[in-house]
């Protein structure tokens, strides 16, 4: 018989004896039988014996362990009574590990959630074996956490070994009666001490308390037997969270967060301190194989569990530190244990695969963090000071400050987004596109200092890998009013009136010409830069070449079609070279000081099958010879080539490496710079600059913004999108970018990031209609959602437009289907892998640069590949 037919059976009873019932308690006894109480009034004037067979008519051969019948006057003195319960849901690690058997299909995280949990963030640390540094990990954390003005209590749970105190120097000022256990034996005889008067202040200047276990004694020993956590979790009265209430919101100081040292192991009390006091439990482990299987249960017990929130479904969200990596010289030591841990977290979070979405995707390297070993905290009798060692143990303390509003958002959260948040995102415009067709580019264009130094007119050459933002640079010096500048090849975008600019038809007529006359792609550029200037209105009066070119230039030149004719037709000429450069010497002389000869637009211009590049290559490499030959000779014109990066590097002519220190390779090395490109777009939006003014009111604030400070920039991005992840991930929102942008190579282009932004409005436009969100125009999670359209978007731009020789390299990836892997699975494609690793596609995951055994592939562009990363779940 279950639970629900005996208290049908006992209310069918006591109708027929028509007695009302005021309460009905059935509940399954841990090990055998029932606990059955039963509330009446009508129980009144009748013995214990007259009221049995009413109440349990037809339940004889029910085994029971308790049994109250009893009268609400009766009640008031009965004491601790069993709930209403199956148990079933009781976070004691028998039944949570048999939970753990079976994950929940939805699993909901605190950081899934769009809003904060209220104060204080409860976290637990725990570790199933002793000597990895758990209470240390907490004391750091606990310091760290108060000397960044956050309010922070400390727990010593372990109660069979206390000593959390020693740690920060206060074991001695613990008196005889004080201590966790006292309170708990006293909250569990129904009394209420007070709990201020047990609690230790660590720090005089930051807000830094702790609650010990108690003094260890005979008497302490004795206390500890009347211990029964378990039979909290059966009764009404639980003093394990009576107390958590107490902490959490009846002291004089409000703590923002309650760092819980569990127990190491198995014991009656750290499972309800991981399964449902929690909000984040972090893990603390070495991974040897002692320990594999038990933490991999408990990781499993935790995604099955609840806790006690008052929203309801929130499983506690898991973080692992590995603790101590052994201290050696040689890094393929550390990677090992490092990747054995990420594997081992992979495997034990495998049970959320395909029960998260893409963007809520939880990923092992993000919720994971290494300390080394260091023999001063080893042999230190309590926390050290020095700033090298809080910085092995800041990850954890960020892990904590993540769940808590930063200052910064608490004054966000007095700007009111209600009234203006639709019409800021009808109004955002993130140009995820070329610079050719973004629309007010000369108010969204970002100087950086590499930027400054590739549009000085002293540099001729300016790399990038595509979407660096070489265009942007071409487009800023051709549109610059207070500049001089003549364009000789442009992207067809921008070709406008420059119908001189040679299309790849072009080209491919001219390369006949030159073949037929034995004649130069340097010369063919001396006589195209020449007619350029001619056609151009950059000179006031007109410059023409000596009579025999002259003569080809009879026939007004009003189309290419027309020009490259007039070439082909001068290319047939006599001493051209001497001739084309006696023009050009001239048409210099009389330019206007620095004025700019612009040249981009190369890399598409010439087509796309194999023989159009060849031809561009020996192009390229003849208008570079064409520069090194004049540029320094010239009074004043200067020369400006924007040429893909990776073009570049294929390039073989004469003193190619006179460039060396005359040109400027665009990369994004700076956060603020980099995240500058996207607040630029969103402040086009005339909605979103009234709020910015709004909530950062400082004088000019959106006048000077090509000078913002860091701080300034970080400001705005978390008006714009939040300043902490949500959906599972441990990061500001910044790191967030900032990493999964970028490439193998570390290298990261400003189109990528205006692509996410771009598709983040979007997602965040069918979120609000459906779930409103007021605390800033974008919310965090759009971001993780989106990252999966901009992967495609990356991948399509670097293998099919750039380097479409990548292919059979692209199809053995995608057989492989995560990442990282074996570098053996790819040693059939050596040349493929060392172009790979050259434009960022693999880095090297495990080993070293000569010796690889490990490859990965970037987030940027792994959902591209159609690869998943190990370590996501």
């Amino acid at each position: 018989m279950n639970r629900e037919q005996i208290k049908e059976h006992i209310i069918k009873n006591m109708a027929n004896a028509n007695l009302e019932i005021e309460d009905l308690r059935v509940q399954p006894d841990p090990y055998l039988g029932w606990n059955i109480v039963v509330v009446s009034s009508g129980f009144a004037d009748m013995s214990y014996w007259e009221r049995k067979p009413i109440a349990l008519a037809g339940l004889e051969e029910l085994a029971l362990e308790w049994l109250e019948l009893l009268t609400p006057a009766e009640l008031e003195w009965a004491g601790t009574l069993p709930l209403d319960s199956d148990l079933e849901d009781i976070p004691m690690w028998p039944e949570a590990l048999a939970r753990g058997k079976q994950i929940p299909e939805h699993v909901l995280f605190p950081s899934d959630l769009d809003e904060d949990l209220d104060r204080p963030i409860v976290a637990t640390f725990y570790s199933l074996r002793g000597g990895v540094g758990r209470s240390t990990a907490l004391a750091y954390a606990a310091r760290i956490l108060a000397s960044r003005g956050r309010t922070v209590l400390c727990v010593d749970m372990d109660l069979e070994a206390p000593g959390l105190t020693a740690l920060f120097g206060k074991e001695k000022e613990i008196r005889e009666d004080q201590g966790l256990l006292s309170i708990l034996l006293t909250l569990d005889q129904g009394e209420r001490p007070d709990i201020q008067n047990h609690i230790l202040r660590i720090s005089e200047t930051d807000e830094l308390y702790c609650l010990p276990a108690g003094k260890p004694n005979a008497n302490y020993a004795r206390l500890l037997n009347f211990m029964d956590p378990a039979a909290w979790y059966r009764e009404e009265r639980n003093p394990l969270r009576d107390l958590m209430e107490i902490l959490g919101h009846q002291l004089s100081f409000k703590p923002d967060v309650i760092l819980l040292d569990a127990r190491t192991g198995i014991t009656p009390l750290n499972g309800p301190l991981l399964f449902d006091l929690a909000d984040l439990a972090i893990i603390v482990f070495f991974p040897h194989p002692q320990t594999q299987i038990g933490t991999e249960a408990l990781v499993r017990a935790m995604l099955a569990a609840h806790t006690n929130r008052p929203e309801q479904g929130l499983t506690p969200e898991p973080r692992f530190l590995v603790s101590p990596i052994p201290a050696s010289k040689a890094p393929e030591v550390v990677q090992r244990y490092q990747h054995r841990a990420i594997e081992w977290i992979s495997h034990w979070l495998s049970d959320l695969d395909g029960k998260r979405s893409e963007g809520n995707k939880i990923e092992s390297g993000e919720i994971t963090h290494f300390v080394p070993y260091r023999e001063a905290i080893a042999t230190s009798d309590g926390i050290l000071f020095d700033r090298e060692t809080w910085r092995d143990f800041e990850k954890v303390a960020e892990w904590v400050e993540l769940f808590l509003p930063t200052k910064s958002e608490e004054r966000l959260q007095q700007v009111s987004l209600s009234d203006s948040k639709t019409k800021v995102l009808d109004e955002l415009q993130f140009s995820g596109g070329t610079a050719e067709n973004q629309e007010n580019f000369p108010h969204t264009f970002v100087k950086t200092e590499l930027v400054n130094r590739a549009l000085q007119p002293e540099t001729p050459l300016v790399l990038g890998r595509k979407g660096t933002g070489k265009t942007a640079i071409f487009r800023h010096i051709m549109e610059d009013t207070q500049r001089t500048s003549l364009v000789v090849m442009s992207p067809s975008q921008l070709k406008r009136e420059n119908f001189w600019v040679i299309s790849s038809d072009g080209f491919k007529s001219i390369e006949e010409g030159l073949t037929a006359n034995n004649i130069t792609w340097r010369q063919f550029w001396t006589i195209q830069t020449c007619i350029s200037c001619y056609l151009s209105p950059l000179f006031e009066e007109e410059i023409l070449p000596e009579e025999t070119l002259a003569s080809c230039l009879q026939d007004e030149l009003t189309s290419e079609f027309k020009v490259v004719r007039c070439i082909k037709k001068m290319l047939e000429t006599p001493e051209l070279g001497l001739l084309a450069r006696d023009w050009f010497t001239r048409l210099d002389s009389a330019a206007q000081s620095n004025a700019i000869l612009l040249f981009d637009g190369l890399d598409t211009g010439f087509g796309s099958t194999e023989i159009d590049r060849q031809r561009r290559t020996k192009a390229i490499e003849g208008l570079l010879s064409f520069i090194l030959d004049l540029g320094d000779n010239l009074q004043n014109l200067r020369f400006k080539v924007l040429l893909r990066e990776d073009i570049w590097r294929k390039l073989r002519f004469e003193n190619k490496s006179h460039f060396f220190g005359r040109s400027v390779t665009l990369s994004w090395l700076d956060k603020a710079d980099f995240f500058k490109v996207a607040i630029k777009q969103a402040l086009q939006s005339s909605t979103f600059q009234q709020l910015v003014s709004t909530s950062i009111n400082e004088k000019n604030f959106l006048a000077n913004y090509d000078y913002w400070s860091e701080s300034q920039v970080f400001q705005v991005w978390n008006l714009l999108v939040g300043e902490r992840m949500r959906g599972g991930k441990s990061a500001f929102t910044r790191n967030w970018v900032w990493n999964r942008l970028a490439d193998g190579s570390s290298n990261r282009n400003p189109r990528a990031l205006l692509q996410l932004f771009a598709a983040a409005t979007n997602w965040e436009i069918r979120e609000q209609s459906k779930t409103p969100y007021w605390k800033t125009v974008i919310r965090p999670r759009g971001l993780s959602s989106s990252l999966e359209k901009v992967s495609t978007e990356a991948f399509d731009a670097l293998v099919k437009e750039e380097f479409p020789e990548l292919q059979d390299l692209i199809k053995q990836l995608q057989a492989l289907g995560r990442s990282p892997f074996e570098a053996s699975k790819l040693s059939q494609l050596e040349e493929e892998v060392s172009l790979a690793r050259e434009v960022g596609l693999l880095s090297v995951y495990e080993g070293t640069e000569d010796n690889v055994k490990r490859y990965k592939v970037p987030d940027l562009y792994l959902s591209g590949i159609g690869m998943t990363r190990k370590g996501q779940a």
